[in-house]
């Protein structure tokens, strides 16, 4: 492990003992003693369901380029790279997904790579305008005084999604010799103009498959709102409703790929722990934590799952065209 990954580990450790110095740690043991499990469980489905849908995605777009491999196959995959994005500073690790694509099947590295990368963007993108919206919402409709310790973060990392977002967009569905041009003259970056022509087309291919792409990142996300909901639920929240978790779920989970701490580790806690508070949940500091920790919980339970994705090395008799 780098010296680096080190000391964002201890970042966010150290945010969350911050956290556990401050709050009621007794109100945070008594909310997740009296966790009702089956809603527990029923939020694990539904984040479940949302894994079984962006593996579809990528099933779909690599289809789409004339790359035939099993849905089981790119199941497994996405599922490695989300356990891996749960264990790496903003969740770079779910671009592993390529590799362990390539693992179980003949599908090359930047058919890989093309299938994530820009359908990634648009999902930055619009998680950042959700976040937007979410806090049009609470500041203006629900009147959450939401602080500067808050909003400074929040502004961070939508400002990273957005930049990265918007990059990742021009880079491989603008025309080629704009983004060319740049690249020769990038140091370095220009001797792989080669292997970024051939990322571009495939991406490329993939522009008329936007509303395929938007169809699913909603869905997903409503799937995402309804684990939150549910894991909400589990925990005896009443005040908040479908609406609210909808909108907080992209303003929140923004933070977890600020790359100063592992995943956002300390910071989605901390970011959930104030906007709980601000929102008016009775203990809403202490339930916060407590519901941030069981929804990361949750996510890390399902995504283990793709533990085979990871170690699976077997090639397939499946092959691209």
């Amino acid at each position: 492990m780098s010296r680096r990954a080190l000391i964002q580990i201890f970042i966010g450790v150290g945010i969350l003992l911050l956290l556990f110095y401050e709050v009621d740690l007794h109100a945070v043991m008594d909310a997740i003693r009296g966790l009702n499990f089956i809603l527990f469980g029923f939020a694990a489905l539904s984040y479940l369901c949302y894994n079984l849908l962006m593996s579809y995605r990528l099933y779909y777009l690599l289809g789409r380029m004339g790359i035939h491999v099993s849905y089981l196959h790119s199941l497994f995959a996405h599922l490695g790279g989300m356990i891996a994005s749960d264990v790496t500073p903003g969740r770079a690790g779910f671009f592993l997904v390529p590799y362990f694509l390539r693992n179980r099947t003949n599908c090359t590295l930047s058919d890989g790579m093309a299938a994530i990368l820009a359908p990634q963007g648009i999902e930055f993108i619009l998680k950042v305008l959700g976040g937007f919206l979410g806090l049009i919402f609470f500041i203006t409709v629900i009147s959450a005084d939401i602080g500067g310790d808050v909003l400074l973060p929040l502004c961070v990392g939508g400002i990273i999604f957005l930049g990265a977002g918007t990059a990742i967009l021009w880079l491989f569905w603008s025309g080629e010799s704009r983004s060319c041009q740049i690249l020769r003259r990038i140091p370095y970056i220009n001797r792989f103009e080669e292997g970024y022509r051939d990322l571009k087309e495939k991406s490329l291919s993939l522009r008329g498959s936007v509303h395929v792409i938007l169809a699913i990142y909603f869905l997903c996300w409503v799937l995402l709102a309804l684990q939150w909901q549910l894991i909400g639920s589990a925990l005896g929240i009443s005040r908040l409703n479908f609406l609210t978790y909808f909108l907080l779920h992209p303003l929140v989970t923004i933070l977890r790929f600020v790359p100063i701490t592992i995943s956002g580790l300390g910071l989605m806690e901390g970011a959930t722990a104030a906007m709980f508070f601000m929102l008016g949940v009775p203990r809403g500091i202490s339930i916060g934590l407590a519901f941030s920790l069981l929804v990361r919980l949750n996510m890390i339970i399902v995504d283990s799952t793709g533990l085979r994705g990871v170690f699976s090395v077997k090639r397939s008799s499946n092959n691209h065209g």
